[in-house]
């Protein structure tokens, strides 16, 4: 049986060095927590350069995938690290995703809210994502990390995250306000931490039998310290990403925000929907509007050639990520 160790409110930094200490320690277990004060968690391959210095937050850099988070006490966590032994049976990331998420999704479900988890890595509850998480392996261990909104400032998110304009911005405010929901706007009397996690709880005892053990502070807190040092230190924490020809921010899991590098097209900002491969909201485009969404097949096909479609036409044609590059189980 798996510990489960609800803490409640810890130091933000503490709720990134949980997960990552226990594999080093060769520990399985839960963890649920929340932080007492906001702070910005970039994934392990993402760009510096997407980071806004303005924000006025602090900021880390975790060893798992996922996109640029803002963080704060209205989220609760839900950390699980596990051996591969128990997933011996579950041979892709997705499928690890979807044991993890489980407990979660029928914790939603059991208030009444219609929650599905979203592969690779959401739960949605309609189309609106509730829940976002990350995966890796990390020291031997199967790691997965997630959360439940109960509320989220959609602005000041907006404020951590690079905008090349401020068109941008507006545009990213904009989707992400239409790409998530919270527990307080579907079940308000129910968006409280300490209900959340007690509730988080009671599902991973009832479906996975975990118990509750006292957490083994004094005796970890050295290697927890020392991990939180690691995940802010200059040299991990300020690094580049793999390049691209555009800006981008992940929405929810198949839905991005794109604009071009190229100063000749920095009015343009879209949203663009790998599942369906095609575009289906433009800002800033000069000319007559566009039948949305567009699709690879009608840019090919559209009788006037200018150079806003042509890099339209750049952006569709290009090779579309793994469906699990953004959360990707990697060391």
């Amino acid at each position: 049986m798996l510990p489960l160790y609800p803490l409640g409110p810890v130091d933000w930094l503490t709720t990134q060095s949980l997960y990552h200490t226990l594999p080093l320690l060769n520990e399985e277990g839960i963890v649920l927590c929340w932080p007492r004060t906001p702070y910005v968690s970039l994934g392990c391959h993402q760009d510096w350069a997407d980071v806004n210095p303005e924000c006025g937050l602090p900021i880390m850099r975790r060893r798992v995938g996922g996109s640029l988070v803002y963080l704060d006490a209205q989220q609760v966590f839900y950390q699980i690290v596990v051996s591969p032994s128990r997933l011996s049976r579950l041979s892709h990331p997705t499928d690890w995703y979807r044991w993890a998420l489980d407990p979660v999704v029928a914790l939603l479900r059991s208030w009444g809210l219609k929650a599905e988890h979203h592969a690779p890595a959401d739960i949605w509850v309609g189309s609106r994502k509730i829940s976002g998480n990350a995966g890796g392996t990390l020291d031997d261990k199967i790691v997965v990390v997630g959360n439940i909104l109960l509320d989220f400032p959609v602005a000041t998110m907006v404020r951590a995250r690079y905008a090349p304009t401020p068109q941008f911005a507006q545009a990213f405010e904009d989707t992400l306000t239409r790409s998530v929901v919270t527990l307080k706007a579907l079940r308000p009397a129910l968006a409280d931490p300490e209900t959340v996690q007690a509730a988080l709880a009671r599902q991973f005892q009832d479906i996975w039998r975990a118990t509750v053990k006292p957490f083994p502070w004094a005796r970890w807190d050295v290697s927890l310290q020392k991990t939180g040092r690691e995940l802010i230190d200059p040299g991990w924490l300020i690094q580049s990403g793999r390049p691209r020809p555009f800006y981008e921010v992940k929405v929810q899991e198949g839905r991005y925000l794109r604009a071009p590098k190229d100063p000749r097209f920095h009015h343009l900002t879209v949203e663009y929907e790998t599942a369906r491969g095609a575009i289906t909201r433009i800002w800033g485009w000069p000319d007559d509007p566009l039948p949305l969404p567009l699709s690879r097949e009608q840019l090919q096909m559209w009788p006037v050639v200018s150079p806003g479609i042509e890099w339209l036409r750049q952006l569709v044609d290009l090779p579309q990520r793994s469906p699990h590059s953004s959360t990707l189980f990697s060391h």
